[in-house]
Parts: structure tokens; C-alpha cells; sequence
């Protein structure tokens, strides 16, 4: 497989992703507000307002550790395309764990209706969205040469 082939797969990846969640907490959020069971947050602190933010973090710092060592692991012998499937697979943690993050938040906003929860959803959502595969991103992750670099643009 081509190294552009497998930058375009992460990509495509990374959009069925976003759309998903953001189908889901859409759906949520109809649901409770079709209900009319909306609760302002004014009302004093829910257990979940906490544990939502706390959750999101250790399950991203998690998913970035564990994905660097990832690409740590492979070797500067290594071909591009090796290179660029650790780096999928790195990239895939850190998007499961924040998409984790955001049904969490969407669901408990759904239970008890609090709208922090719904934006705290939509907040993870949008760093979601912030890491895309970028090819400069890539380069630098990887500590590509200009030559591999060059490949990528193919």
C-alpha cells in the first residue's frame, strides 16, 4: 500500500468518526429536548459534572502514552508505510479515548438532563475534531526525512 493510500485511509477514518459522534449526541440531545426534561445547571453541582472532565482527561493521557510508545517502538529503518500505520494506530487511541469521553458526557447529559454535561460533550467533540490527521503533524510525530515526507504528497 501506497504511504498517500494509507494518509487518505486515516483520514476517511477520522471523518467516520467526527460524523458518528456527532449523529449521536444530535440524537441525545433531540431526545431529551422533544421530553422536555432539560435541567438548567444553575441548580447546584451533579456528581457526573465532575466526573465527566476527570474521565476525559485520564482516558486521553492514557490513550497519548500509550500511543507514543507506539511510534517510539518503531525504528528509523523502518519503512513509511510501518511508520504511518504506528502513527494510525496512535491516532486511533487518542480518537477512541475522546470519543469515549463524549458519549460519556452526551449519555449522562441524556440521564439527568444537565445541559454542562451536553457541553462538555460538544467541547470534546470539537478537540475531536482538532485532531485530524494533518501531514505537518504526521512529519513531526515521526521525525520523517524530507524524502518521506515528499511521499506522502503522492
Amino acid at each position: 500500500m501506497k504511504p498517500a493510500a494509507v494518509f487518505k485511509q486515516l483520514s476517511i477514518i477520522h471523518i467516520a468518526i467526527c460524523l458518528g459522534t456527532c449523529i449521536v449526541v444530535g440524537i441525545l440531545y433531540t431526545l431529551k429536548t422533544q421530553a422536555n426534561e432539560v435541567v438548567s445547571s444553575e441548580d447546584g453541582m451533579n456528581i457526573l459534572e465532575l466526573l465527566v472532565p476527570v474521565l476525559g482527561v485520564v482516558t486521553f493521557a492514557a490513550a497519548y502514552y500509550i500511543g507514543r510508545g507506539k511510534i517510539k517502538a518503531v525504528t528509523k529503518e523502518s519503512t513509511l508505510v510501518d511508520k504511518l500505520e504506528a502513527y494510525k494506530s496512535f491516532n486511533i487511541l487518542i480518537w477512541a479515548a475522546l470519543e469515549g469521553s463524549t458519549f460519556f458526557a452526551a449519555i449522562a447529559f441524556y440521564v439527568t438532563g444537565r445541559t454542562n454535561l451536553l457541553l462538555y460533550a460538544l467541547m470534546i467533540g470539537v478537540l475531536l475534531i482538532y485532531f485530524r490527521p494533518l501531514k505537518t503533524r504526521a512529519r513531526e510525530e515521526l521525525n520523517l526525512s524530507a524524502d518521506e515526507a515528499d511521499e506522502l504528497d503522492l
